[in-house]
């Protein structure tokens, strides 16, 4: 079994690489994340692993001018 220590890039925690019938895959120990096959590819690589935040997008209002998201 393989393990990456505070390899998590959801929580810090640690990442373990997991046998299952026709797979291996790698999730956090801590808080459950299972990382995506390009992620995984990028943590055996010896990178570090990042996770995408999604940001929202700015409201237009009806002239077309940007306002603040709330």
């Amino acid at each position: 079994m393989t393990f990456w220590l505070k390899s998590c890039p959801k929580c810090g925690g640690d990442l373990e690489a997991v046998d299952a019938l026709l797979e291996t895959y790698v999730r956090c120990v801590q808080c459950g994340l299972e990382l995506t096959q390009v992620q995984e590819k990028v943590l055996r690589r010896g990178s570090r692993v990042h996770v995408a935040v999604p940001v929202p997008a700015p409201a237009v209002t009806h002239e077309g001018r940007h306002q603040p998201a709330a």
